[in-house]
């Protein structure tokens, strides 16, 4: 269709308009002819409805999830700062923790500076303790050297008395109140009960030490006397590497004659390291801090 034929078209349909408000109304309804031609089917309208409706369904979708993100986003900051709350309470009490962790370490270490100058205390004690051990122990060597002269005076003594009295011509003198003389020399039984140690004291206050047995004869001399008691004598053992390896004497000569008794010397416990008589005359070890033995002291009877 040209442009004359539309013209008398419009003229036709609108013969009351003049030609002023038909140039004017030619211009406006122009537009929306070239927009929706008369040809343009009515599908193509429907489809470009159903676009424009679904553009408008989206756009409310967009909006509807926007909102929901928004609260979303609002939750999430607010979980933020209660859980930056948290975290700054719970990094305060760590703080506070380490501090007193600190303090602790400060208190330890200062404990371990005290525990160190008492450790090196009881290291100087036990270096004097050692030394006093050590001066302990040279003194008892000399005792044990002096008792084994002492031994030998006995032993010459005890030659030359019997050869007096052979003789019929004794000059010795008796043993004391309460001691037994038997071969020349004097053996005192106690009435009361000590430890190992503290018998041999109260030998030495006497002048003479725990009893020496050397031979079978003096055993049943002492046998004869034990009156059903027990009593301390003057053996004790010798270790190597915490195991008795020999007995020695008090004046430190070696053990030649025994008198054990059966089952004896046990070590029991690895801590009997004194010899008692039992009331049968047989020999027995036994803890030196025992208390229930008597104890016999012999000394030489003065010729």
């Amino acid at each position: 269709m040209n442009s004359s034929s539309y013209q008398k078209w419009e003229d036709h349909d609108h013969p009351d308009l003049g030609q002023s408000q038909l140039g004017g109304s030619s211009q406006g309804t122009g537009y929306w002819r070239k927009l929706f031609p008369r040809d343009l089917h009515s599908k193509s309208v429907s489809l470009m409805l159903a676009v424009i409706l679904l553009l408008w369904i989206l756009l409310i979708v967009v909006l509807v999830k926007g909102s929901k993100t928004s609260q979303e986003l609002s939750q999430l900051k607010e979980e933020v700062r209660t859980n930056a709350s948290i975290w700054k309470k719970d990094v305060g009490e760590l703080r506070e923790d380490v501090a007193a962790a600190r303090r602790n370490a400060s208190a330890l270490w200062t404990d371990l500076g005290n525990w160190e100058n008492k450790v090196s205390e009881s290291h100087g004690r036990l270096l004097k303790l050692e030394s006093e051990h050590n001066e302990f122990s040279t003194k008892m060597t000399q005792a044990l050297a002096e008792a084994g002269k002492d031994r030998q005076d006995i032993r010459s003594e005890m030659f030359r008395a019997v050869a007096a009295v052979r003789s019929g011509n004794s000059s010795c003198s008796p043993c004391p109140d309460s001691w037994l003389a038997f071969e020349g020399s004097c053996y005192f039984f106690s009435t009361t009960k000590v430890h190992w140690d503290q018998s041999q004291q109260n030998c030495a206050q006497a002048q003479a030490h725990l009893v020496i047995v050397n031979s079978l004869e003096e055993q049943t001399f002492l046998t004869r006397n034990t009156k059903g008691l027990g009593y301390w004598i003057g053996l004790t053992a010798t270790r190597a590497r915490g195991k008795v390896n020999g007995y020695m004497w008090i004046d430190g000569t070696k053990l030649t004659f025994s008198y054990w008794n059966e089952g004896e010397p046990n070590d029991s416990r690895r801590n009997e390291n004194c010899i008692m008589m039992l009331y049968s005359g047989r020999w027995n070890d036994a803890p030196c801090n025992n208390l229930n033995d008597n104890w016999i002291c012999e000394k030489r009877q003065q010729c």
